[in-house]
């Protein structure tokens, strides 16, 4: 009787670990993003539709963490595709903060200097109000000072394919680079 309590119980404790593993590699879901009414400067035409979707926010005049990120998530492209992930599994979409400054054609002239050709890396531009009510959406706070630098949160999101935001991570500050193995991971877990 005192072996089959015991089996029973070691069977629940089993199936309770078991629970808790499967549950804690599922991504949270952390809110729900409405369709950006920006638009894609270069004129790609490719579609996020049931893919993820990595989203950040940049300004071409930033110092600092908007190309520090940038550089590391061609890394992220590249560990992507080592891992047998192909580009148009997912999207990466770069929101910029500043459209007043941030035109067409700067736009374009910082994709050329970055060297980023990929199809899936989408660079969104939209009005000023458009913007903050995309930003909003991830509770993105930024704020553009008198000399044109803009202050703003250092956090990227990872989206699923319904758009429901499943995971943050930090971009690229000061000696803290991407977490290019987290992201691509979560990325991976998406990916259907």
């Amino acid at each position: 009787m005192k072996k089959a309590g015991a089996a029973v119980l070691a069977g629940a404790a089993l199936l309770l670990l078991y629970f808790a593993v499967v549950s804690l590699s599922d991504l949270p879901k952390l809110g729900k993003v409405k369709e950006a009414s920006l638009k894609e400067v270069s004129g790609n035409t490719f579609s996020t539709e049931g893919k993820p979707v990595l989203v950040t926010f940049f300004y071409t005049k930033c110092p600092d963490v908007c190309p520090l990120t940038t550089q590391d998530l061609k890394k992220l492209q590249n560990v992507l595709k080592e891992k047998g992930i192909s580009e148009n599994q997912y999207a990466i979409l770069y929101v910029t903060l500043d459209p007043e400054y941030d035109t067409v054609q700067t736009i374009l002239k910082y994709k050329e200097a970055f060297d980023i050709s990929s199809p899936n890396w989408l660079f969104m531009r939209g009005s000023e109000k458009e913007t903050k009510k995309y930003a909003e959406q991830f509770n993105m706070v930024y704020e553009k000072e008198e000399e044109g630098f803009i202050t703003h949160s250092t956090s990227m999101y990872i989206l699923d394919a319904s758009r429901n935001i499943r995971a943050v991570h930090d971009m690229a500050a000061g000696n803290k680079r991407v977490n290019i193995e987290e992201t691509a991971g979560h990325l991976m877990e998406l990916i259907k």
